[in-house]
């Protein structure tokens, strides 16, 4: 049987890597026949179209508006020092004041060329919408008529209506000039204050120059309360009743912990009602790994890298069976063993060597939800049917089943099977799933149940999986969130499903609240498997994702965006789904 499961399985890592490598290097290729020449041509042509409007949004465009602004000032101020009664009749002095004039006619007509590239850039709707935009236009086209009038026109009345209109003028030039100022002085604040880190840092910097430009308290009091929301983390939150709102992740853990040891008894208590002989019939795998898992299976430190040292991927085959035979799933759903151990091998050996995604992870992954389903009491919250533990169980075995070792936006962009298979909607997720029941059709898992409910076991599993991508989580967590602060919260029937999906998204990405030695563990291995498709992004000349730069990546820094907005969310979400349905409201607030 050993032989027939690894002549079936999928090549080495390495081979796979080498070929998905190559195929995306020949897809890349026959791209170029079929038009990628064309499409390079055609970005080549708008990045020149651009460029227009690249220096209108420069920051040479704004220091050289800086210069402009003080060179104005300081003939505004030469034109008021020589124009006196006194200073009329000098040559010399009539002399200068020609020049300054020639001078600040272009001035004048370079406002004019950086008024109209920001047109250019903005389009006349945008830049106008600001109605000093106009004004400001306004002024420096009637200035420019003015000296223009006074270097044709010599006549004595016209001179006359020429020094006062001048000297009007001269006074809005005044005001031109420090419109340009405060102009000059956002873009220096906005250059300097929005140098940050992140885009949410960013998002707030404007908020808060926004905040300045309202008066009104109504505007001030919801930018005020959007500024707090979005620091706090809190964007996603449904708006309940304040003092509902008291349930806390740590309490939640504290909790779940109270009853690890009740649940370690019960697990031992086959042990204790059947001999040995009698225990590897209901769980057939070695008695030094029931044992093991007996005692440890439900403590999130425990040593799965050592594990996978001592049996490889034989780890996941063993978890999933004494699953399957702790909770009595062989004989409840008419599933014949050989079967399903033939089933669990490949799902086991369906996992490549990547640094990350790799049936290590798999194990982390199922028996994180077996700790949510017992240590946290989900299994009796939702009165877990025999066929939803089944559910859960492989759900989490199989999330990750045939992962590549680079995400979802990298088969989009390389154009991968996957992604014009599943039409770039979750590739990855979709495979794991279509690949799991290939697994289950092909061995003929499930005869032994109704069509009903065969139909519910593929429908509960196929969602489960698809929930894994990352890129759903905020739509996701906010429906949960929204359903837990209903009134009609139900985790026994309709809310089952959606509880069932978090309850795997989160043992997902329940990284951070592992012991520093497993978490330490798995920032490494994740981040390695990250630059490593950064690397063949670099090769194949894509855009490098976020965090997959070997060289910018700071390791710190990415694990507390992933925290702050991802793990965060998790414990105190299930925290609600445990607390809703216990009973223990009271007790939580009173430790709170």
């Amino acid at each position: 049987m050993i032989e027939e499961i690894q002549s079936r399985r999928l090549p080495p890592i390495s081979q796979a890597q080498k070929r998905i490598s190559k195929d995306s290097g020949d897809r890349r290729s026959s791209y170029n026949i079929e038009g990628y020449d064309n499409i390079e041509e055609g970005q080549s042509k708008d990045k020149e179209d651009n460029f227009i409007k690249i220096l209108a949004a420069s920051r040479l465009l704004d220091y050289a508006t800086i210069v402009l602004v003080v060179m104005y000032i300081l003939l505004v101020f030469i034109n008021f020092s020589f124009t006196s009664n006194d200073a009329s009749n000098d040559w010399q002095i009539a002399q200068t004041l020609f020049i300054t004039e020639i001078i600040e006619l272009c001035i004048l007509s370079l406002f004019c060329v950086e008024i109209s590239l920001r047109i250019y850039a903005l389009t006349p709707t945008v830049y106008y919408s600001d109605h000093w935009n106009k004004f400001d236009t306004l002024i420096i086209l009637i200035s420019m008529a003015m000296i223009i009038l006074d270097f044709t026109i010599n006549d004595s009345n016209f001179s006359t209506a020429s020094k006062i209109l001048r000297g009007i003028f001269r006074f809005l030039r005044l005001f031109l000039v420090f419109r340009k100022f405060n102009q000059v002085k956002k873009i220096s604040n906005i250059n300097t204050r929005y140098n940050v880190r992140s885009p949410i840092e960013k998002v707030l910097e404007i908020l808060r120059d926004l905040l300045e430009q309202f008066e009104d308290p109504d505007i001030v009091k919801e930018i005020k309360y959007s500024i707090e929301q979005i620091s706090n983390n809190t964007l996603y939150e449904p708006i309940v009743d304040e003092q509902t709102n008291k349930i806390d992740a740590l309490q939640w853990i504290t909790k779940a912990r109270r009853s690890t040891q009740q649940d370690k008894i019960d697990i031992k208590q086959i042990g204790e009602d059947n001999d040995e002989e009698s225990i590897h019939d209901l769980i057939p795998i070695p008695q030094i790994r029931i044992q093991d898992f007996n005692n440890n299976i439900t403590d999130l430190a425990y040593d799965y890298f050592k594990l996978y040292e001592e049996i490889k991927n034989d780890m996941l085959t063993q978890l999933l069976i004494y699953l399957f035979g702790t909770h009595n799933l062989f004989s409840s759903l008419h599933i014949n063993f050989p079967t399903f151990k033939k089933v669990a091998e490949q799902i086991s050996q369906g996992y490549f060597d990547n640094q990350y995604h790799n049936v290590i992870h798999a194990f982390d992954v199922t028996h994180t939800v077996y700790f949510f389903l017992q240590t946290c009491d989900f299994k009796n919250i939702a009165k877990l049917s025999n066929l939803d533990l089944a559910i859960m169980f492989i759900s989490a075995a199989a999330h990750d089943l045939q992962h590549p070792g680079k995400n979802n936006l990298f088969l989009n962009h390389t154009r991968d099977p996957l992604a014009i298979k599943y039409n770039d909607r979750s590739p990855l997720e979709n495979h794991h799933a279509s690949t799991l029941f290939m697994i289950i059709r092909q061995n003929d898992l499930l005869s032994g149940i109704s069509l009903t409910d065969y139909k519910y076991f593929r429908e509960r599993t196929v969602t489960m999986i698809l929930s894994t991508d990352n890129a759903l989580h905020g739509k996701d967590f906010n429906k949960l969130k929204a359903r837990l602060a209903s009134t009609d919260f139900d985790p026994i029937n309709k809310d089952k499903g959606i509880c069932m999906d978090a309850l795997l998204h989160g043992a997902d990405i329940s990284n951070p609240f592992k012991p520093w030695n497993n978490y330490y563990a798995w920032t490494i291995r994740v981040l390695e498997e990250f630059w490593q498709q950064g690397d063949r992004e670099k090769e194949l000349g894509l855009p490098i994702s976020m965090l997959c730069d070997r060289k910018t990546t700071n390791t710190a820094k990415s694990q507390i965006g992933f925290i702050d907005f991802m793990s965060i969310n998790v414990p105190s979400k299930l925290g609600w789904i445990y607390t809703i349905n216990s009973g223990e409201q009271k007790e939580m607030a009173r430790l709170d």
